[in-house]
Parts: structure tokens; C-alpha cells; sequence
């Protein structure tokens, strides 16, 4: 079993690279060892480079290699390599490590000055995880030739933008060492993804929770969110607990939450953390009826279905629109990216995203003077009509405005169906 993983790895990323390089012309040389080949197909060399900077490898990569699919998608097919007057190339790099299964924190630091120090680079579309971006923003916001925009499809932990009563010392403030936001996401955070679990726990009539959590700042932040909100609504939360990845059995974990009597339970944290196995060992416990429900760190689907009959039934929420409830754009790239990367069954929702953010990305570019301050101040001042991820601008901090979406699935099979979304409405 461990031999045919490390195949499938072993594909996925040849495949990967020979997506990215079956057109290419060099390399930017300053960029890491994990970024894949220059993809262009312009004239000349491109005068910027935009980068991405996701998990390649791990639970998760299937929805991730997709992200990429998706920002080439957008780069080749609707910007013609160009965004205004400038020639555009994109390179895709990996922030995991093949022994953490996930993203490596000394991948995502060293990936951070490799991007302050190439002078083309003009952009990061990134990272999925939150934890990451915590080591790479404050890195190219105090890069040598000016802050580098950065913008997330994915990341939802509150720290990196705003406040929040569980954030860390600082937050988030440290992040931005010149003073000057180049950080902006489109998806929702979890003061919002948290609480609409909770919400919906409360719908359907749960009067106490068990919480378990995988001590990431992602896993960690959004089950505390949960947890205040869960604690708002009436619901008695029975325990906080942490689950270890490294952990070979959760059977003991599955007793105390049966002796504790909860309705229900709360997995705050990434299905690549040993999710499946978690799964099965709660279920063998615990039963195929208890609800059960985590956030977007649960995503892809099918990394979350491959635990077989113990996930089925569980509850996924993701930081956005639902897909099905897209508007003519939306429905149209989800077309359109289907066939260009070949995609056959369920999408996942961030590569959708992510080409909502490679087109802020490219906008930003071509309103830009050409600096990276430029490009900076052009992303946060984007405003978006009825785009893929329909009409929206930014705040301040970088968070999206006016509406917040939290869409709850189930897993049915091997793919999620939509069960609930949660909109809320706020002030910029």
C-alpha cells in the first residue's frame, strides 16, 4: 500500500510537471526547487511571473494540481499571456514534503524569500493552507524591491486579516511589518465558517458536542470559532480535544466521546492530518448515525470518501458560494475548466475559486505601473461584477465584502451534496 501511494504521488506530480511544461521557454532562476517549469507561450520572455503556492503532495493534492489547472486556464485561454501591456508567465510551486503528507513550514519559509528575491515575480496565488501564508506574508511584504501581492482562494483563518478573540499575540499586525497590506482572499474566514456549523448543528437539534481539533492554526482557530458560537446557541460543548496525525489508533479518542453522551461532533482541522483513519476508528465507536461535521479543511471529497462507509453522512463546509448557485460567469468557467483540464466526476470547490483569483491577480497587473507596490494597490482596490464568484470588493484588511458565503455538504458516496449555505450579510 505505501509503494502504490508513493506511485500515485510519483504521477500525479510527473503529470503535474508535464502539464506545466509541455510549453514552456526556461525558468525564473531565482524561484525554489519546488516550482515547476515557466509556463508561457508569448513572445520573447515574459516581463512577470506570477506564482502559486499549494500542497502538491498529500490528501489533498488532487483538488490543489487542479488549482493550478485552473490558473492556467485563466492565463492561457482568457489573458493570452498578457495582462494590459505586460507579458505574463506563471509557475506552479509546492509547499509540502512528501513525509509530511501536507504543507512543510520550512518549505513555505523558504518559498517566501525565494519570491521576495526574484525580481520578476510579481504576484503569489496562495497558499491553501492559513499556516503557511503566516510564514510567506510577512516575507514579501518587507521584500527588496516592494511588498508582492498575494492573494487566497482558500485560506480562512481570521489572524491574517483580522481580529478575532482567539488569535494569536499580534495578529494581525505581525504579518505586515511595512505597515502596507499586500494580502487579500476571496474566501470567507472562520468567524463565519465556524459559527455556520454550529448553526446548523443547532438546526437539527443537537444539544451537545464533542470537539476535536488537529492543533493547526487552520484546525485549531476555526473549531474555536465553532466553539463560541456552538456555546452562544445553547449547545453544551462536552470536551476540546486534539487529535495527533502521527496517532495509530483513535478508538480510545472514539470511547470518551461515547462516555461523554454527545449528539454530535466537531472535527476542526485538515482531512491530510490522518482524517481517514480518524474517520473510521470515530465510526467503529461511535456508529453510522451520530453527526459529524468539519470544515473546508476536508476537502477534496474524495480524499474525505476514501474512509469508505464512515464518511458517509459527514458534513463538509467550504468558505463559498455554492458552485450550483453560481451566476452565468461562474457556470461558464466550470464549463470551460472542465474541458481544458479534463476533469470528469465532482469539482471541488477552490480550483473555481482560484480562477476567480488568478483573474484579481492578471486585473491587478494590468492596472498596475509595473511595480509591485503597483500591483499591490490595484488588488486591494479591485472591485468585481458579476464575476465567477459573482459581485464583491474588498475591505481594508483584505477580506472579502459584502456577502459571505458558507456552503455545508454531505458526503454521499464519493462526492458531496449540497445540504445548506449560510449567507450573511456585512459592512465593509
Amino acid at each position: 500500500m505505501i509503494g502504490s501511494a508513493i506511485a500515485a504521488v510519483a504521477l500525479l506530480a510527473a503529470a503535474a510537471v508535464a502539464i506545466a511544461g509541455s510549453n514552456t521557454s526556461g525558468s525564473a532562476s531565482a524561484l525554489p526547487k519546488t516550482c515547476g517549469p515557466l509556463f508561457y507561450k508569448g513572445s520573447g520572455s515574459p516581463q512577470f511571473i506570477v506564482v502559486s503556492d499549494l500542497p502538491l503532495q498529500g490528501a489533498g493534492r488532487a483538488q490543489n494540481l487542479l488549482m493550478g489547472q485552473a490558473i492556467r486556464y485563466v492565463l492561457e485561454n482568457q489573458y493570452k499571456f498578457k495582462a494590459g501591456k505586460y507579458t505574463i508567465g506563471y509557475q506552479e510551486c509546492d509547499d509540502s514534503t512528501a513525509q509530511a503528507g501536507r504543507y512543510d513550514p520550512a518549505v513555505c519559509s523558504a518559498n517566501g524569500r525565494a519570491y521576495a528575491a526574484e525580481k520578476k515575480g510579481s504576484g503569489i496565488l496562495g497558499t491553501f493552507n492559513s499556516s503557511c501564508s503566516k510564514l510567506i506574508v510577512p516575507i514579501v511584504n518587507r521584500a527588496a524591491g516592494g511588498p508582492i501581492a498575494m492573494i487566497s482562494s482558500a485560506n480562512t483563518n481570521v489572524g491574517l486579516t483580522h481580529y478575532a478573540p482567539w488569535n494569536d499575540p499580534g495578529e494581525p499586525n505581525i504579518y505586515y511589518p511595512t505597515k502596507i497590506r499586500n494580502y487579500a482572499r476571496v474566501a470567507a474566514t472562520d468567524d463565519f465558517q465556524g459559527p455556520a456549523m454550529a448553526d446548523y448543528f443547532k438546526k437539527k437539534g443537537k444539544k451537545s458536542v464533542y470537539i476535536l481539533q488537529d492543533n493547526t492554526t487552520f484546525g485549531k482557530g476555526v473549531a474555536q470559532g465553532f466553539q463560541a458560537r456552538a456555546q452562544k446557541l445553547g449547545i453544551k460543548v462536552l470536551a476540546f480535544d486534539a487529535w495527533s496525525e502521527k496517532a495509530t489508533d483513535y478508538t480510545a479518542t472514539a470511547q470518551k466521546i461515547k462516555d461523554s453522551g454527545a449528539q454530535s461532533v466537531y472535527l476542526g482541522g485538515l482531512v491530510c492530518d490522518n482524517g481517514v483513519k480518524l474517520l473510521k476508528d470515530l465510526r467503529s465507536v461511535l456508529g453510522p448515525n451520530l453527526m459529524m461535521g468539519g470544515p473546508d479543511g476536508w476537502t477534496p471529497e474524495s480524499a474525505t470518501a476514501a474512509a469508505g462507509s464512515a464518511a458517509q453522512g459527514f458534513l463538509i463546509s467550504y468558505a463559498g458560494q455554492p458552485l450550483g448557485t453560481l451566476g452565468p460567469k461562474g457556470k461558464a468557467f466550470i464549463a470551460g475548466l472542465r474541458k481544458y483540464a479534463k476533469v470528469k466526476g465532482q469539482m471541488p470547490p477552490y480550483p473555481i475559486y482560484q480562477g476567480q483569483s488568478a483573474q484579481l491577480m492578471f486585473d491587478a497587473i494590468a492596472k498596475s505601473n509595473g511595480t509591485r507596490l503597483g500591483v499591490v494597490r490595484a488588488v486591494m482596490k479591485s472591485r468585481v461584477n458579476n464575476g465567477i464568484m459573482g459581485t464583491f470588493h474588498f475591505d481594508k484588511n483584505g477580506d472579502i465584502v459584502p456577502t459571505k458565503y458558507i456552503t455545508i455538504e454531505r458526503i454521499v458516496g464519493t462526492t458531496g451534496v449540497y445540504t445548506d449555505v449560510v449567507i450573511t450579510k456585512v459592512k465593509a
